[in-house]
């Protein structure tokens, strides 16, 4: 039997609430999926269901796992809805520590919360914003994972009185925070207009990035490792003005 949920982290708990017996029998997938199966049941999100999940997993397992369960459900993996119900339950059964093991849905669960965090601390470090229209600064990305949540929050801590919009170009989701004021929008027409003092700037700041650089000391493969190529596409230095 294949079990679909409204794709929302609470909808995800509920269907673990209500097949909790029954994990390890049946398949649970998205509304994002493309699904016409004839043995398919539709899950209602159920708020006080979730949150009776979300209770026991931090009271009785971990408050720890619990946050690696919402890292995880943001992945990109196909098949991280089963494998995080299914990893919940043995934890129920077996404790916490088969987190740790070499069960296969331990694997495949600290596969996908490294896969996240890597890809969150790189985006951290490498998130380039510009000065935009009525004084906001705009930063965009494109991401395998859904790190927008991470990535604001980080920046929140950091510009808490500008105003400033995150988007996730891939998934057409925005986070705009107006002096701390935010919140999550979903995008249908973008249209930017940069500063008029944006590309001085960027200029300025190519000019400070060749004279800091060392030409001798150049190393491509390492830059890579630390900064992968398919980031690069918003990197003023990357991408010089022709």
């Amino acid at each position: 039997m294949i079990v679909v949920y409204d794709k929302t982290f609470d909808g995800f708990l509920t269907v673990v609430f209500d097949y909790y017996k029954d994990l390890f029998e049946i398949e649970i997938r998205s509304e994002d999926d493309q699904l016409s199966f004839l043995h398919m049941v539709r899950v209602r999100t159920d708020i006080v269901k979730a949150d009776r999940v979300k209770a026991s997993i931090k009271k009785n397992l971990s408050k720890v796992f619990y946050k690696d369960i919402i890292t995880a459900f943001n992945s990109f993996y196909k098949d991280k809805d089963i494998i995080i119900a299914r990893l919940i339950k043995l934890s129920f059964i077996k404790g916490v520590e088969v987190v740790s093991s070499a069960n296969k849905y331990a694997i495949g669960f600290n596969k996908m919360v490294k896969n996240y965090r890597s890809e969150a601390h790189c985006l951290k470090g490498l998130l380039r914003f510009r000065e935009i229209q009525e004084g906001y600064l705009f930063a965009e990305y494109e991401s395998n994972n859904f790190i927008l949540g991470d990535l604001s929050y980080h920046f929140l801590k950091r510009m808490p009185d500008e105003k400033f919009i995150i988007y996730d170009k891939n998934r057409a989701k925005a986070f705009v925070s107006i002096y701390s004021n935010f919140e999550v929008v979903d995008i249908i027409d973008l249209n930017i207009e940069e500063n008029s003092e944006e590309e001085f700037f960027r200029s300025l700041w190519i000019v400070f990035y060749d004279a800091i650089s060392i030409k001798e000391r150049k190393n491509k493969k390492l830059m890579i490792s630390n900064m992968p190529k398919r980031y690069w596409k918003y990197l003023p230095e990357k991408n010089r003005l022709k």
